[in-house]
């Protein structure tokens, strides 16, 4: 008999030991009815899976970074970030709450969603069907010569289950990202100039506030500036040899001095006068001496009461007087004149404060006083004094005062020298510290100069940037593959869900035969009696059915075929009533066969 049975582990153990092809066919004829069931189910989901999955469409749009138009070595933009990096900013500007939802309300997308869920969760499923890919490829760096992949052109797409939605939203999105990267470079540009202007401005203020301090430096300081320096060292320099000639020409106008006063001492002011008899008219001096003479003649001759005698008398008494308040006057102005001398000589070797020098000073406001006084008592004196008649007297006289005024405007202008060379002395000396704060402020000005070329040059590169910016000659988006209607839908891909549901069913198929197997206890056929007992069996004969067995396999083969039946209707039935009607499903198998 081919039907068997045994204790079901040794059946188990016997079944793991089959290994030929016979006997896995045999297993499936066995098996065939949970096979078929099995691989029916199966094929059922499939199919409802192919013609109940919603077709979802995506529309894409291909944005390529076009390269400045200008080159850079004439127009540098001041945009320098890599071209991925802003395109990620761009991103995160454009997938704001604020957008998202300006577009779902504007489409009316998600209508269900809306009204079940929150914003976030409609925000996120938003997100969800929007997709973006970089395109990169391998250039050559300019700079370095060494290839790098940098990123060409980026694609932004959107799914929807109607593809006029994805269209218009995807040419939504591409459109936000041309705007936003024309507007963010704008503004980056704008930004950029605008700030470099402002610097300019603050820059150029404290040039002003700096030039002003500095020229009111060198006006405070205009004899002690560094430039001057040389010239007051050459002007001190020659005031010192003004000096020495003034002591010079002071010294040799003493000399001369005292050489003219030796003449005069030895002239007498009053010249010789002479009568019409052609007698000398003598001076009082002389006329004094001639009286003595005649006196001492007459008084030897006559006696004390004689007229002549007596007149003479008389009048030597009163020649006597003038005689004598004239010698006295020239002997003071003799005197008076030789202490100037000395004095003048006396300041060439010694200070003010030297006792020779104060004595002198003394000695002269003494006789100034004297001969003043002299001259009041005597009027005669002081105009025979005052008006000498003498031409020798009066030459030699005349060439003293001229030297005396040359001695004084030499003594003068010695003062003023001297002055004026201590004050280039104190110039000279502050200097230093003048040249210090001069060069601080000029270095200061200098530096904030240099720093205003250097800010103005960045504001008019700034300045041709944002014009190239808003020419839209630099680095641009240009949409080169708009988002179109799709034609085909993007998912499902219901080829590729035939042949994995076809694969899948089969091999759910076959596990359902093996576990079938596993839990059948019998033996089938010769091997596998061979194999228990390790004895070959004398005959074989074949199972003999009888007519209750056929009746139950009868049965259960309608039983099948009812169930399976009954399966398929209550699906074309759920699947006509809940999702689409048969014919619309009809029409739509029949127009993707025929595309």
């Amino acid at each position: 008999m081919e039907r068997s049975t045994a204790h079901p582990l040794n059946a188990i153990h016997v079944k793991t030991q089959i290994k030929n092809l016979g006997d896995h066919l045999n297993a499936v004829r066995r098996r065939r009815g949970p096979l078929i069931l099995s691989i029916f189910i199966g094929l059922v989901i499939v199919g409802a899976a192919v013609l109940l999955w919603p077709p979802t469409f995506q529309s894409t749009g291909t944005v390529l970074i076009e390269q400045q138009e200008v080159p850079t070595d004439l127009v540098r933009s001041t945009i320098t970030s890599f071209a991925d990096q802003r395109i990620q900013v761009i991103t995160q500007r454009v997938m704001t709450v604020e957008n998202l939802i300006r577009i779902v309300q504007r489409y009316d997308l998600y209508p269900d969603l809306r009204k079940k869920k929150t914003r976030e969760v409609v925000i996120a499923r938003m997100r969800q069907d929007v997709g973006f890919e970089m395109i990169s490829a391998n250039v050559i760096d300019p700079r370095a010569g060494v290839p790098i992949k940098a990123t060409i052109a980026f694609t932004v797409s959107y799914s929807n289950r109607s593809p006029e939605i994805a269209a218009r939203v995807a040419n939504e999105l591409v459109s936000l990202y041309l705007q936003e990267n024309m507007d963010s470079r704008k503004q980056h540009a704008v930004g950029a100039t605008k700030f470099l202007t402002d610097q300019a401005d603050l820059l150029e203020k404290e040039i002003a506030e700096l030039a002003g301090k500095l020229a009111d430096f060198k006006e405070r300081n205009a004899d002690n500036l560094p430039q001057v320096l040389d010239l007051n060292r050459t002007i001190m320099n020659r005031s010192q040899d003004e000096m020495q000639e003034i002591d010079a020409r002071v010294r040799s106008i003493d000399q001369q001095l005292t050489y003219l006063d030796a003449q005069l001492a030895q002239i007498n002011p009053v010249a010789q006068v002479y009568t019409s008899t052609g007698e000398r008219v003598m001076s009082p001096s002389d006329r004094l001496k001639y009286l003595r003479t005649e006196y001492v003649r007459a008084s030897a001759l006559y006696s004390p009461t004689h007229p002549d005698v007596v007149r003479l008398k008389n009048e030597m008494a009163g020649m006597e007087k003038t005689a004598s308040a004239a010698d006295a006057v020239n002997d003071l102005q003799r005197q008076l004149e030789d202490a100037k001398t000395q004095l003048a000589s006396a300041k060439e070797h010694y200070a003010a404060t030297h006792p020779d020098v104060v004595r002198l000073e003394q000695l002269i406001a003494g006789l100034n006083k004297q001969l003043t006084d002299a001259l009041k008592n005597d009027a005669s004196a002081k105009k025979e004094t005052e008006e000498p008649d003498n031409p020798a007297y009066i030459t030699i006289k005349s060439q003293r005062e001229a030297s005396m005024n040359e001695r004084t405007s030499l003594l003068i202008k010695r003062k003023e020298t001297e002055a004026r060379m201590r004050e280039y002395e104190k110039r000279i000396a502050g200097a230093p510290g003048v040249e210090r704060e001069y060069m601080q402020l000029a270095g200061d000005l200098d530096n904030t100069q240099l720093k205003y070329q250097q800010v103005r040059q960045k504001q008019m590169e700034a300045q041709q940037s944002q014009n190239l910016e808003e020419d839209r000659k630099g680095e641009h988006f240009t949409l080169i593959e708009p988002p179109l209607v799709p034609q085909e839908p993007a998912s499902p891909n219901r080829a590729l869900i035939v042949i994995m549901g076809v694969v899948l069913t089969l091999a759910f198929g076959a596990g359902v035969v093996v576990l079938c197997e596993m839990l059948d206890g019998s033996l089938h056929g010769k091997y596998e009696v061979e194999a228990l007992l390790s004895v070959a069996p004398l005959a074989v004969l074949p199972y003999m059915e009888n007519s209750d067995e056929r009746v139950a396999r009868a049965r259960t083969r309608r039983y099948s075929i009812a169930g399976a039946t009954a399966a398929m209707v209550i699906a074309i039935t759920l699947i006509h009533f809940l999702y689409r009607p048969l014919d619309v499903l009809w029409q739509v198998a029949l127009r993707r066969l025929s595309g």
